[in-house]
């Protein structure tokens, strides 16, 4: 599988802990994400932004794309983007969540713009997902997709577009058959595996699929 690693400005928690990255990604930072890439002595192949809060610049041993301060896109959608155009698999965003809210909701759409240009081109297979220690945010569009996990691990279905229809599940605590979704009522919020894996299917719409932990009280 070709994967793309977009590193955000903002991650709760560290990248390596966040997801296990492979010789084989491709990683991409976004603007600020490059400072933390380099914490962690994680080399990208590419940053893009405007360099607006990156105070160490990257060497010539990186690909930069540079674009203004004011622009129509926040510099992770053009990261996303970028990769969407080309042949990965899967993107995933490290971060991106647990900051700013306004940031966390324009990843989100960010997500979806992604689906709805692969999906234009009969691209249905490709994954997008956006990751931290404590969340891992899947992007579903109709189909189907088997999840591996443990009994009692939570899980929420979240509709992403106005109405998902058609969502059916198997090995869940509480089942749904050809249930309807919207964006509007929190139905799927703390389901449950009550297996090793479960099963959703989805005839049409944007699902989001949360995997969430609980932040631990110190």
């Amino acid at each position: 599988m070709k994967r793309c690693i977009i590193i955000t400005a903002f991650i709760t928690g560290t990248i390596r802990h966040s997801v296990s990255l492979s010789a084989q990604d491709y990683i991409i930072c976004s603007d600020g994400g490059f400072q933390l890439a380099r914490k962690e002595d994680i080399l990208p192949q590419l940053v893009i932004g405007d360099l607006d809060s990156v105070t160490e610049k990257p060497d010539s041993l990186v690909e930069t794309q540079i674009y203004p301060v004011e622009k129509d896109d926040t510099d992770t959608m053009l990261c996303i983007k970028y990769a969407a155009e080309r042949d990965f698999d899967e993107i995933c965003l490290i971060g991106g969540m647990g900051g700013r809210l306004d940031h966390t909701l324009g990843n989100l759409q960010a997500m979806a713009w992604a689906a709805e240009y692969w999906q234009a081109q009969g691209k249905n297979s490709r994954r997008i997902r956006m990751v931290d220690n404590q969340n891992d945010v899947l992007l579903m569009t109709p189909g189907q997709i088997l999840l591996e996990g443990v009994p009692g691990e939570k899980l929420s279905l979240i509709s992403h577009s106005d109405c998902c229809l058609g969502v059916t599940t198997s090995r869940l605590k509480w089942e749904l058959v050809n249930a309807q979704l919207t964006n509007r009522f929190p139905l799927g919020i703390s389901n449950e595996f009550a297996d090793i894996s479960c099963q959703i299917t989805l005839e049409e719409g944007m699902l989001l699929i949360l995997r969430c932990r609980d932040m631990e009280q110190h």
